[in-house]
């Protein structure tokens, strides 16, 4: 599936070096937008269950994920860890619908650094498609494996 899914995206050797200079752009921004992100999550109760200690953890996987993702070697430890999150996100219910609107809030927060950045237009076009293509590809992934082990 995963070679399918990248050359679907059209991941190619170009697309991965861009996923480690977008890294390198929205890095030093990650935890800003990673917190902004956690506290969306609790102000709107979207996991109520879920401690402040285990919010403190998430956010720094949150940061190593994205850090992998973009990194482009979609690893069988890569691969593991999504399955993984698949996994937990059954353990809590966590509906697909807040899997997706949560993506969706940190995909956007990545674009606004991108709109943001002292680059040429056309840099940030590319670094823009770069994201979606690895946002598409993340999620493909890690939606798959969550109904994979819903339906289990």
């Amino acid at each position: 599936m995963i070679p399918t899914i990248v050359e679907f995206l059209e991941i190619d050797d170009d697309t991965r070096a861009r996923g480690a200079e977008l890294w390198e752009l929205l890095d030093p921004h990650a935890d800003a937008a990673i917190e902004h992100f956690y506290a969306k999550v609790r102000a709107c109760g979207i996991s109520p269950h879920v401690p402040d200690a285990a919010v403190e953890r998430l956010k720094v996987k949150q940061k190593q994920h994205w850090a992998s993702l973009f990194a482009g070697q979609f690893s069988e430890d890569y691969v593991a860890s999504v399955r993984k999150i698949g996994i937990r996100h059954r353990d809590i219910m966590l509906d697909p619908m807040w899997y997706v609107a949560g993506y969706m809030a940190l995909k956007i927060a990545f674009t606004n650094i991108i709109a943001e950045a002292a680059l040429p237009p056309i840099t940030k076009g590319r670094l823009i498609r770069t994201l979606d293509k690895f946002a598409a590809f993340d999620m493909a992934v890690a939606l798959s494996t969550y109904d994979a082990v819903v339906l289990d």
